[in-house]
């Protein structure tokens, strides 16, 4: 059964950040979340058409990079966790972090020297370097603002706002990363150099500010540390965490059923909605606009009941909205179909602002169950699993559609798997990116660049005809998989344990461990 809000022990306390510190600790999100896209969606294309390396080499240097970050989240988790610098673990490796986030972004978005693009091995490695330096900053950066986020607040209601901060900016981030194309356009330039200059720019100069921002404006967390246990029982007690399982696998079904329908969105627009780009940017901005409209809407519903069922509700709404998706095609509708769907992105999209802060946020009260058994705060360590575990289900729902849509003989038309590419501006907003492997440009862009140069080729705005089965199973994979997977996450958390009364408890409890610590520390000192 759902807990009833003990407001007197989970309210945000006087100890909570107010607003202006509030807003200084979520500010970094949005210059991390405004390189994210263009880093999955331009950078590969850039370094394949641009700078002349072959697609071959861009796809093993991306899943090389990829490979080797997930592998190091668990490592920069737990090492984030056990270490004492004299300006604390959160402040320290936030602030360090910072640095190769700026500097791999600064470099990789902007490849300046002026050496000949027949220089493979050179251009091969400077992608792969200032890449690795990103994306294992990167990876440290959200790390350690996670983990601080979870650890400045410890009510259940004051973890809320900390994490709608962070989702707000971060979402305002991807906004501008989507519309800074058009507004460079605007001034007369064009094509994808200016945008990766301009968003180097941003980045060298925003990111370094946000954080000194964060870094002298937010407390550091206090550590509870009673016991160290090495990483062998740290994963050890992250697996008997059955909460943490819990929450776990509910997160990677509700990814998964963001990812899938994210991946075909291109494909189910232009042959099944018969919109054009221009609509599909529209009901991108439609889904962002709508993931901050509703924020305030499910931090209330969470205080009127609780996280889970907040989030249980919000996933309940996009599956509302999937399920009329079969029915919004333009056999049906006609040239209202573009209007149909544009309601289903807003229900959609109003599920995204639960997505991003209450699992993250129960997340936080989970690690509380494993600080109060253990008397050791594992909080990056966590987080570093919680972001592995993502990447792998983003990774799986990547696949999914494309498998099975190749499977039945759907025809992709002229746009090859760059239509993925567009379509991951879903998907990364679940991550924070949290790196999940992607495909590299499609192979098949540059003839479809070419034609479209010159005239003739594939129109990307014109729908591609399909046979009834690759249709319907478009259809499925974008209406019944979500809403299949979504229900199935509703039920792991539809009744989770943790509400504000028990997070209470356990707050409490830590807190009396720590000061009878600090007591017997005190003790042994005078004597």
């Amino acid at each position: 059964m759902s807990e009833t809000p003990a407001r007197t022990t989970a309210e945000a306390g006087p100890s909570e950040l107010g607003p202006s510190r509030l807003l200084a600790f979520a500010l970094p999100a949005l210059p991390v979340a405004a390189f994210q896209l263009p880093f999955v969606i331009l950078v590969p294309k850039f370094y394949a058409e641009n700078i002349g390396l072959s697609f071959i080499a861009v796809g093993a240097i991306i899943t090389v990079v990829r490979l080797i970050d997930a592998f190091l989240d668990p490592f920069i988790g737990y090492y984030a966790d056990h270490t004492s610098p004299r300006w604390g673990r959160r402040r320290t490796w936030f602030a360090l972090a910072a640095i190769p986030t700026t500097v791999g972004a600064l470099f990789v978005f902007n490849p300046f020297p002026a050496v000949s693009t027949d220089a493979t091995w050179f251009w091969a490695g400077w992608f792969f370097v200032w890449s690795m330096m990103l994306s294992v900053g990167y990876t440290a950066l959200s790390l350690s603002h996670l983990s601080w986020g979870a650890e400045v607040s410890t009510s259940y209601f004051g973890r809320n706002r900390i994490f709608a901060a962070r989702e707000v900016l971060a979402v305002i981030g991807t906004l501008v990363a989507t519309g800074l194309p058009f507004v460079l356009s605007m001034l007369g330039y064009h094509g994808d150099t200016p945008v990766l200059i301009a968003l180097s720019v941003l980045v060298a100069v925003s990111l370094p500010i946000f954080v000194v921002l964060t870094v002298v404006m937010v407390p550091e967390p206090k550590h509870v540390a009673r016991t160290h246990l090495n990483f062998l029982q740290g994963l050890k007690g992250l697996l008997k965490n059955e909460h943490f399982v819990r929450l776990l696998g509910a997160y990677a079904l509700a990814n998964m059923g963001n990812g899938v329908p994210a991946t075909l969105l291109l494909y189910f627009v232009r042959d099944y909605v018969h919109g054009n780009e221009e609509t599909q940017r529209l009901f991108l901005l439609l889904y962002f606009l709508f993931g901050v409209i509703s924020t305030p809407l499910w931090l209330w519903l969470s205080k009127r009941t609780s996280k889970h069922r907040a989030w249980s509700w919000a996933m309940l709404v996009a599956c509302t909205g999937f399920m009329w998706s079969p029915f919004v095609g333009h056999e049906w509708l006609g040239d209202y179909s573009v209007y149909a769907f544009g309601v289903i992105m807003m229900l959609a999209g109003m599920s995204v602002g639960a997505d991003l802060m209450l699992p993250v946020s129960m997340q936080a009260d989970v690690i509380d169950v494993d600080t109060a058994r253990t008397g050791e705060q594992h909080t990056g360590f966590y987080f570093a699993s919680w972001a592995l575990a993502n990447k792998i289900a983003l990774s799986i729902a990547l696949g999914i559609g494309f498998v099975l849509l190749g499977a039945v003989g759907y025809d992709k038309g002229g746009h090859g798997v760059d239509g993925l590419s567009k379509a991951e501006i879903h998907v990364v907003t679940h991550a924070p990116a949290e790196g999940a492997t992607v495909t590299p440009p499609g192979i098949d862009r540059p003839h479809a660049t070419a034609g479209k140069r010159k005239g003739h080729g594939p129109n990307p705005d014109k729908p591609v005809p399909q046979t009834p089965r690759a249709t319907w199973t478009l259809v499925f994979l974008y209406c019944v998989v979500p809403i299949l997977l979504k229900l199935a996450a509703v039920r792991l958390v539809w009744n989770f344990p943790i509400g504000p009364s028990e997070q209470a408890r356990l707050r409490a409890e830590i807190e009396a461990r720590q000061r009878e610590a600090e007591t017997d520390a005190a003790r042994a000192k005078g004597a």
